[in-house]
């Protein structure tokens, strides 16, 4: 039998880490920060180091935005000891997080996903949708009717009178939900200045009702929250603020630039660096203190630089395969997925999504969130780009909008029929994407024209 033998002794073993430092850590949240964040870091930076002079952007942009910082993915450093005890607090939920988090729950198609971002842009602080269909229908390229169908959606989500555009909508929708909306409830609900004036004679003849009817509906009325999107805090409405890059059309060419108006820069003060050192003893702590701080100073002017430089490489990539979206809008948005941009400008995919998590982008077509012109695919025979997968669920509802009703024809054939088109697409996928169109399945939709035409009959 072979005998063991233990050796218990120092070894050298060569292997590979990646060690992320306190300065990658505060790259990485810088390279995630709109301009506005970014300005409120560097204010807070420049109060524990005397040599940064920092160029804030235009007063009239920062009086329109109350600032909601998202905590970058790091735990403890020496960054910046003020800036990471506000990141470290427990942040609560905004009323735009809250929506979103709803949001992912809901099936949502890609076409009626962009609308809901838009729409919330146009959020209140108290809750009310304050935009208009007609401008969010022009920038996108969709029709004023599938606007109106995604609002209507929204004001389905808590809190309940979420997304009304009036007080009287808001109300109504409460109503709804706790199953208060009678005759009487309309009336008052549509005539709340009467209301407001005590004028009860005037209501109770609009609702041919008592007296008593209308004060018990003001009671239940008083009940209702009128500020839905009050309960949450720290609450930014992304079109209150300036957007962090520009786009020019100019024929078939786009010119994509930094908001400058917005844009805050950062510079060392290095002639106060010099009067300090030529006061200052040597061996000295103080000594030390300033050439550090000299030298984060320069750090921090170059990674800001590389920031904005990968903000516009990204935007100018992403905007140029979008290009469709300025002539035709949202429905000519073509597939585009994270990796692909992170190929072709040779970074890593991380990058592509932390420099476009929160950034604006002002387009001829409107401002909205630069991660908007992100888009599933589908793979085709002879495009390697892809299909959309929005573009692939219009044409699954266009070949059972065609079908006969006696013999519809099943997810399977769908499958092959999109095959000759040269389409790649499985009959699971085909399913899944009926069901998100809410179409029904062959078996319920030849039940469904059975019963139709036996009451038609």
């Amino acid at each position: 039998m072979a005998s063991l033998s233990l050796n218990i002794g120092a070894q050298q073993v060569q292997k590979q880490s990646l060690v992320i430092t306190p300065q990658l850590q505060h790259a990485i949240s810088i390279l995630q920060m709109n301009n506005v964040e970014l300005e409120k870091h560097l204010e807070e930076l420049s109060e524990s180091n005397p040599f940064l002079e920092v160029k804030a952007c235009n007063s009239e942009a920062k009086k329109k935005v109350e600032i909601d910082y998202r905590p970058p993915s790091t735990n403890g450093s020496s960054i910046s000891g003020s800036f990471l005890d506000n990141l470290l607090g427990e942040k609560p939920v905004t009323l735009v997080e809250y929506i979103n988090k709803q949001l992912g729950l809901e099936r949502l198609c890609e076409k009626q996903e962009k609308i809901s971002e838009r729409i919330l842009m146009d959020l209140s602080a108290a809750g009310y949708f304050v935009g208009e269909m007609e401008t969010i229908s022009g920038q996108l390229g969709v029709s004023v009717h599938d606007v109106e169908n995604v609002l209507k959606r929204l004001q389905k989500l808590e809190p309940i009178g979420i997304f009304a555009r009036s007080l009287s909508e808001c109300l109504k929708l409460q109503a709804i939900e706790r199953g208060e909306l009678s005759s009487t409830m309309t009336v008052v609900i549509d005539n709340l200045e009467l209301l407001a004036k005590g004028q009860f004679k005037e209501l109770c003849t609009l609702a041919s009702c008592s007296g008593d009817e209308i004060k018990e509906t003001a009671k239940r009325i008083r009940h209702y929250d009128p500020k839905p999107g009050s309960q949450f805090e720290h609450n930014p409405i992304e079109n209150q603020r300036e957007p962090d890059l520009l786009v020019s059309r100019n024929g078939d060419t786009i010119e994509i630039s930094l908001n400058r108006s917005s844009l805050p820069s950062v510079s060392v003060n290095l002639e106060y660096a010099k009067k300090l050192k030529k006061i200052t003893k040597p061996d000295n702590d103080s000594e030390d203190f300033i050439k550090n701080s000299v030298a984060t100073g320069h750090w921090l002017a170059r990674a800001i630089a590389q920031r904005n430089q990968t903000l516009q490489s990204v935007a100018s990539f992403i905007l140029r395969h979008q290009f469709g979206f300025f002539d035709k809008g949202v429905e000519a948005i073509r597939p585009l997925q994270l990796r692909v941009v992170a190929d072709a400008l040779n970074i890593h995919e991380s990058t592509v999504s932390r420099s476009t998590a929160s950034v604006l982008i002002q387009t001829p077509r409107g401002t909205f969130p630069l991660k908007m012109f992100f888009s599933s695919g589908l793979q085709a025979d002879e495009n390697s780009e892809g299909v959309s997968a929005r573009a692939i669920r219009l044409k699954i509802k266009e070949i059972i909008a065609k079908e006969n009703p006696l013999k519809p024809i099943s997810d399977s054939k769908i499958s092959i029929s999109l095959s000759d088109d040269g389409y790649k697409v499985a009959r699971r996928t085909v399913a899944k994407y009926r069901e998100l169109e809410g179409l029904k399945s062959t078996a319920n939709r030849k039940r469904e024209h059975k019963l139709k035409a036996l009451i038609e009959d």
